[in-house]
């Protein structure tokens, strides 16, 4: 386990689109800058520093190739880059916040963070949907729908060898939180593996309790915890700007529940937040709740109070 000697953190935006298809996320990290994401993590004890993006191809100078893997050379690279930037901020003592562009860039982050920490580290994914498809499962070819699996070890070679060969995370080291538009492949993986998760039905069902224990014991078998955030967990009520608005997500009560235990539990080195497309968001909500689940899941604290009080102290 890494000695951290404060809270520290680097900034990487990643304003990547080609894992989906017109969700509107390429321009998510430069409009989180635009709200002031450095200075309100900094008011709540968070050292930020600004490490820049990685940059993709722009699309339209692409060929998507593979129909069942599309853009995959691409995002391969970008992975790579991110995966080595994320490797060399761990090691010399940064916590990550890598901001998207789609899921897909999960793919980089996690892979970084796991060569780090060898190996010692869990992941904490809050989705709506399982992210675990493969080229043979898929129905789209859009893999920001597939890297989950790769990172388990599943699926085309050259997305489970990025950055390392082989998988970059064992089944019971990851928690899938919030899943309720899941494809029954993903299903089935979910059931087999087994991989401990906790669907939006089961927190309708059982209330929070439960999840708080799955959350415990993953903190409890690994040192280390990538937390991969994708706003369309969400209810659209919430987080309108999603690339993917979920009517049917978790409420800021519940999100916010999820983000201060963890924050409080475990050590958290670094977190990806995804698919935020500001030309949906209404009045920078969804940009302020990203903000402040950030600094919930580094244990800190920023809220629109914490805002009033810094504009209106004597």
């Amino acid at each position: 386990m890494i000695s951290w000697k404060e809270t520290s953190a680097s900034l990487i935006g990643v304003p990547l689109d080609l894992g989906a298809k017109n969700l509107g996320v390429d321009i998510g990290p430069e409009a989180f800058r635009h709200h002031q994401l450095i200075n309100k993590l900094q008011s709540a004890g968070i050292n930020v520093e600004d490490n820049g993006d990685i940059t993709p191809a722009l699309r339209e100078t692409l060929d998507p190739g593979d129909p069942k893997l599309r853009y995959l050379d691409e995002i391969i690279r970008v992975s790579n880059e991110l995966a080595k930037k994320t490797d060399i901020l761990i090691n010399n003592q940064r916590r990550v916040i890598a901001i998207g562009g789609d899921h897909s860039i999960n793919l980089g982050t996690l892979s970084g963070a796991s060569v780090s920490l060898g190996g010692n580290i869990g992941l904490i994914y809050l989705d709506a949907h399982g992210d675990m498809n493969t080229s043979e499962t898929t129905e789209t070819g859009n893999i920001h729908g597939m890297h989950l699996a790769s990172l388990l070890g599943l699926g085309d070679s050259r997305l489970v060898d990025v950055y390392r060969p082989g998988a970059k995370i064992k089944p019971e080291n990851l928690l899938h939180i919030g899943g309720s538009d899941l494809d029954q492949p993903e299903i089935e993986l979910m059931n087999s593996l087994p991989i401990p998760n906790f669907k939006l039905n089961d927190l309708i069902l059982d209330g929070m309790r439960p999840l708080l224990s799955k959350i415990d014991q993953l903190c409890s078998r690994v040192d280390n915890v990538w937390i991969s955030l994708d706003l369309d967990v969400i209810d659209r009520i919430y987080a309108p700007g999603a690339g993917m608005p979920n009517p049917g997500g978790l409420s800021y009560r519940e999100i916010l529940s999820i983000a201060d235990y963890v924050g409080r539990q475990c050590n958290v080195v670094g977190i990806d937040v995804v698919e935020y497309n500001p030309l949906q968001d209404e009045d920078k909500k969804t940009a302020e709740l990203g903000i402040e689940l950030i600094a919930k899941f580094f244990g800190r604290t920023y809220s629109w109070y914490t805002g009033y009080l810094d504009a209106n102290k004597l």
